[in-house]
């Protein structure tokens, strides 16, 4: 995994001494409702995550990054790429970021860098997102980003619906032009 730097951002593999920071993160209810995943209840909770990134990293199925204030060297949250479990020629994100750093566009400042990486570094064909329907700021951004919308769903054991977006590699191409 290379390093990315954005103008505010710098995006680095994830590691062992992070484990804190992300507990804070996945143990605040406020974030996890934004997210498909249980509330972290204790340390072990992220330690087990942690195993399951850095395993599947070896995979070459997840790619977990550290999102660090360039100035400040703060750690503000997690971007993980991943595998489409449905679809191998497509990979996800995931973000997750420390309440404060909510609303001052980090998501926005930091997807074309991430939908970079998955293009021209993994080599995949397709990037989607999916975004909690009630999660407006994330829909506006995947779409500035060049993103359509895919398709809006149910899944199981979630609380409203899910928005599915996606861009080819030739959609991303054209952006560039």
């Amino acid at each position: 995994m290379r390093i990315i730097e954005t103008n505010r951002f710098v995006l680095r593999k994830l590691n062992e001494n992070d484990i804190g920071d992300v507990f804070k993160i996945l143990s605040n209810p406020k974030v996890i409702d934004n997210l498909n995943m249980e509330i972290h209840k204790s340390i072990e909770d992220t330690k087990n995550l942690f195993d399951e990134y850095f395993e599947d990293l070896k995979k070459g199925k997840k790619f977990p990054y550290a999102i660090i204030n360039k100035n400040t060297k703060d750690f503000i949250g997690v971007i993980l790429v991943k595998l489409d479990i449905y679809d191998e020629d497509c990979y996800e994100f995931t973000i997750y970021l420390k309440e404060e750093f909510w609303g001052i566009g980090v998501y926005s400042e930091i997807l074309p860098y991430v939908v970079d990486f998955a293009f021209n570094d993994i080599k995949t064909g397709n990037v989607r997102g999916f975004v909690m329907e009630k999660n407006i700021a994330s829909s506006k951004v995947l779409e500035k980003s060049g993103f359509k919308k895919e398709k809006i769903f149910d899944v199981p054991g979630i609380e409203g619906k899910i928005i599915s977006y996606l861009i080819t590699k030739d959609e991303y191409k054209k952006k560039l032009v």
